[in-house]
């Protein structure tokens, strides 16, 4: 049985999820971005090491959309929500021109200053612009989850394998403008499955030990598949395989049971950070200072040197991301933001009530 634990029935297995995720979505950025997999040697299991982490990782933006819908289905939901992530992303990309700009480690040019004064409008943060216009859909696709039965979540989750996932992935065809899972769509879609799996207490009846086992075979077959037979399709945030792992986590990780104080804590302070995480080392100035090519010295030192290398960079950026954007969290406490958006959801929620004028 799902277990939840203080807050109001909050469950802490799915924050917990969430920071995992994060993680995740760090680790996948130092092996690619950082360098770290091209510089894994061909010797000794080290790149056969570096494709089980990418495969470990790759389905951590999947991972991060179903929360979404399992977390967000059954809640009122707020319009102010996608302006609060907003002004998040505004707050760290106009601070961050001021420091490398105005210290001069970064030149004074129009792309510079286009991607810190309107960071939303670039694919530079690709989750953050599908997300924010997700939001506009979330309280139609909470109906239509609600309104649904048993049978035809079925059926949507079924003909999404397989029109969202194997033919695009399997014939290579871009079919539905997914952009191979950098879009709104698939998004909104891994919403829905996330909402279903809560409505519907999917995996609740089978042992975890199930479930892990099937998340092991899953991964293990986007690995072998990707090591083995070359089938990089596999290796893909619209892969069925990426996808099956991604949702065998959420269901294990909404069964934890999470009761000690320290651990809840922990789990309270730093599961909203994990969004500022992204924010912070993705930033247009730190992402080609610091992150792009970091790693290109970690490999042919053998797997367990890549590993701890790998692993300890990610948790360096992670705790780094996390204590910074919990002090932006207090920060925008001090000045009223979540206040200010909240009295903005009333005066919404008020227009919304208000009865149509009589007609003569």
């Amino acid at each position: 049985m799902q277990t939840k634990t203080g807050d109001g029935g909050r469950n802490y297995g799915v924050d917990m999820f969430r920071i995992v995720s994060m993680l995740m979505v760090v680790t996948l950025h130092v092996l690619n971005r950082g360098g770290a997999f091209n510089a894994s040697a061909n010797t000794g299991g080290e790149r056969q090491t570096a494709w089980l982490l990418e495969t470990i990782c790759y389905g951590s933006v999947d991972c991060y959309a179903l929360i979404s819908g399992y977390v967000c289905y059954g809640r009122k939901h707020k319009y102010s929500r996608a302006l609060y992530v907003w002004l998040q992303v505004l707050f760290y990309t106009l601070l961050a021109a001021l420091f490398f700009i105005g210290t001069g480690r970064w030149e004074l040019t129009d792309e510079a200053l286009s991607y810190s004064i309107s960071p939303i409008f670039h694919n530079h943060y690709w989750y953050i612009t599908s997300y924010i216009g997700m939001t506009l859909f979330i309280p139609f696709l909470n109906r239509a989850v609600q309104s649904v039965s048993g049978r035809d979540a079925a059926i949507f989750t079924g003909a999404s394998v397989v029109l969202f996932m194997l033919v695009p992935c399997a014939f290579g065809t871009p079919v539905f403008t997914l952009s191979n899972g950098y879009s709104m769509i698939w998004l909104m879609i891994l919403y829905m499955i996330g909402a279903f799996i809560k409505r519907f207490r999917i995996g609740e009846r089978e042992p975890v030990w199930v479930l892990a086992l099937l998340y092991v075979a899953s991964t293990g077959l986007t690995w072998a598949g990707c090591v083995w037979f070359s089938a990089s399709w596999l290796l893909n945030y619209i892969s069925p395989t990426v996808f099956a792992s991604s949702a065998l986590l959420l269901i294990i990780f909404s069964r934890m049971k999470i009761r000690a104080k320290v651990p809840v804590w922990l789990i309270k302070t730093f599961a909203p950070a994990t969004l500022g995480v992204y924010i912070i080392h993705v930033n247009y100035f730190i992402w080609r200072l610091y992150i792009y090519n970091f790693a290109t010295k970690f490999g042919g030192g053998g797997a367990l040197r890549f590993v701890g290398l790998v692993f300890a960079s990610a948790l360096v950026i992670y705790v780094a991301g996390s204590l910074i954007d919990v002090c932006r969290i207090k920060l925008f406490e001090l000045c009223g933001v979540r206040r200010a958006l909240d009295a903005l959801d009333k005066a919404v929620d008020k227009l919304g009530t208000r009865e149509p004028e009589p007609k003569d």
